[in-house]
């Protein structure tokens, strides 16, 4: 556990000394993910972390992956995070167009319909999660999910390299932890 939080701790360092890549569109947000990936991973979660944003850049919500801590919820990826306290916050709001949700890891394939059904139209993510993600396997999906999904984008993020590398160092430094709790549930 040790290494862990040193990595961490270095990881940390390192989020808080990056400034937006003014090449990069995305670096903005993708920084706040990071943030939140960290606070997520310190916390002994999924080291992941969300954001959602109207197109102008208005931060409407933060969130981060909370499935461990502070008690055992299964469903509470750093998406959902995001979409619940959102829609329980503005309930009034009938239309995602013009919402922006940026991750700092491809969505799992939970998070990847909820975010099909919330209608959130654009999704970025920094990383590609090789082993889980599910943006890459788009094809997959029954007819209808493809049909309702192609009203959205979902895609990489335009930032920089070195944001995805910090990115996916953040979710694969909790990844082997927390496989072995769920593996023990």
């Amino acid at each position: 556990m040790g290494s862990i939080t040193q990595e961490l701790d270095k990881l940390e360092r390192k989020v808080k000394t990056l400034v937006p890549n003014l090449h990069y569109p995305h670096d903005k947000f993708i920084i706040i993910t990071l943030n939140e990936a960290i606070a997520a991973a310190k916390e002994g979660n999924f080291g992941v972390g969300a954001v959602l944003v109207r197109e102008d850049g208005e931060v409407i919500q933060r969130g981060h992956n909370h499935v461990f801590n502070p008690y055992f919820r299964s469903d509470l990826h750093a998406e959902m995070d995001i979409m619940n306290k959102f829609e329980e916050g503005f309930r009034d709001i009938e239309s995602m167009k013009g919402f922006v949700l940026f991750s700092s890891v491809e969505p799992c394939p939970m998070c990847f319909l909820r975010l099909i059904i919330s209608g959130v139209e654009k999704v970025y993510y920094a990383a590609i999660d090789k082993e889980g993600g599910m943006v890459q396997r788009f094809e997959h999906l029954p007819p209808e999910w493809k049909e309702l999904a192609r009203r959205q984008e979902f895609a990489l993020a335009k930032c920089s390299p070195v944001l995805s590398e910090i990115a996916l160092q953040i979710f694969l430094s909790t990844v082997g932890e927390n496989d072995r709790k769920l593996q023990n549930r």
